[in-house]
C-alpha cells in the first residue's frame, strides 16, 4: 500500500570504479510518520523502463528546520543535476519546477523567484518562515514537495520543494457546499542551494561540480 508519494531530483552518482549507485534529494516529510516503510524511486529518462527501484534513505533532515532527504539507489548510475551558486540567485529571475503532481503524471511548472532572504540565518522558530527558504511564485500541488527547482536560463539546480500554501475555496449549491484547497500562488517555499550543500556534504556525498 503507498503511503507517500513525492518527487525528487538526482543530485549525485558513484564515481568510475564503485558500486552504481545514484543519490536522490527529496523532502523528509514524505516519511513523517513512517520511519520503517519501504522506499522505491521510479527515475524518468534513460532508466524508466526499469521501473520501481528500491532505495534506502541515507540521511534524513528534521521536518520543522530543513525539510531535506537523501535517497541511495543501488544498481544505477545516472547523471546528476549541476548546482548553481548560491550567489547566483536573483529577485525576479525565471525558474522551472519539475515534478509529479499526484504521483501520477510528470509535469513542469514556471514562474519566478518571487522572494529571497535578507538574511543567511533566521533568529526565530522553526514557524519562522522567513530564514533561508526563498519562494517562487509557481502554483504546485500535491506530490511536487522534493522537485526540483532550475533556472531557466541555465538549467543548473537552485533548490528543492519544500511546501507550499493553500486557499480554501467553497462552492455551494441548494443541497450542499463543495470546499477544496488550491495552491496559492507566491507561495512555495524551496530550500535554497546552499543549504543542501551543507547537507550533502554532512552526508559525505558530493554533488555535481563540487
Amino acid at each position: 500500500e503507498r503511503v507517500a508519494s513525492g518527487s525528487g531530483v538526482v543530485v549525485a552518482s558513484s564515481g568510475d570504479g564503485e558500486e552504481p549507485a545514484t543519490f536522490v534529494l527529496t523532502a523528509a516529510h514524505l516519511f513523517q510518520g513512517h520511519p520503517d516503510t519501504a522506499v522505491y524511486v521510479r527515475f524518468m529518462g534513460p532508466a524508466a523502463g526499469r521501473g520501481k527501484l528500491p532505495a534506502r534513505v541515507l540521511r534524513r533532515g528534521d521536518v520543522d528546520s530543513l525539510d531535506l532527504a537523501l535517497l541511495r539507489v543501488p544498481g544505477v548510475a545516472l547523471a546528476p543535476a549541476p548546482l548553481v551558486d548560491g550567489a547566483d540567485v536573483r529577485l525576479g529571475e525565471a525558474i522551472l519546477i519539475v515534478g509529479f503532481p499526484w504521483g501520477k503524471r510528470l509535469a513542469l511548472f514556471s514562474g519566478i523567484v518571487s522572494q529571497v532572504p535578507m538574511e543567511t540565518t533566521s533568529d526565530g522558530g522553526a514557524e519562522d518562515r522567513t530564514g533561508p527558504s526563498i519562494m517562487v511564485d509557481a502554483s504546485v500541488g500535491n506530490g511536487v514537495s522534493g522537485g526540483g527547482v532550475y533556472q531557466e536560463a541555465t538549467g543548473r539546480l537552485l533548490g528543492v520543494v519544500e511546501g507550499y500554501r493553500t486557499a480554501s475555496v467553497a462552492f455551494k449549491d441548494r443541497a450542499q457546499t463543495f470546499s477544496f484547497k488550491v495552491p496559492m500562488p507566491g507561495e512555495t517555499f524551496v530550500i535554497a542551494v546552499d543549504q543542501i550543500r551543507a547537507f550533502l556534504k554532512d552526508a559525505g556525498v558530493r554533488a555535481e561540480g563540487e
